[in-house]
């Protein structure tokens, strides 16, 4: 392919949030986020990160869609969808601000969404010798971000 075909574009790395930051073309206009966080949650983070390489990248409708089914098998399908739904409701608030009118859950994408690793709650249980053996109950951080 010839060097006139290609187009580059120009991206720019946007604050969306208090600590997170997304990847967004220099020329993307009035663009809205709605930015959700839900943090230290009893779910352990590789659980939740199985989870949500599911959703990436797709829209909204097509995730509470594979959420809706997930949600009696996964207690982690239950707390990405509750995150998602707050999510939505935020990007409409910030557009309301703005001044616009809010886009239906169909038109929106899911622009980042991460799960990062929370503080361990540290257990110990009785073993024999008057030993204690440690039990670790991992927490997780779930981080939504949507737009239009």
């Amino acid at each position: 392919m010839s060097e006139a075909g290609k187009v580059k574009v120009k991206q720019v790395l946007v604050q969306v949030s208090n600590g997170v930051s997304i990847l967004e073309s220099e020329n993307a206009g009035d663009v809205c986020y709605g930015v959700a966080k839900l943090r230290n949650t009893r779910y352990g983070v590789n659980k939740m990160r199985r989870l949500i390489n599911i959703l990436r990248g797709g829209s909204v409708e097509r995730a509470f869609a594979i959420l809706s089914v997930m949600r009696t098998k996964l207690k982690g399908a239950y707390i990405a969808e509750k995150t998602m739904k707050t999510a939505v409701n935020n990007y409409g608030q910030a557009r309301a601000k703005k001044g616009g009118a809010a886009k239906a859950a169909s038109e929106l994408k899911i622009r980042a969404i991460f799960a990062d690793g929370g503080p361990i709650m540290k257990r110990a249980r009785p073993h024999s010798h008057g030993r204690a053996f440690p039990i670790h109950k991992s927490l997780s951080h779930l981080t939504i971000v949507v737009s239009d």
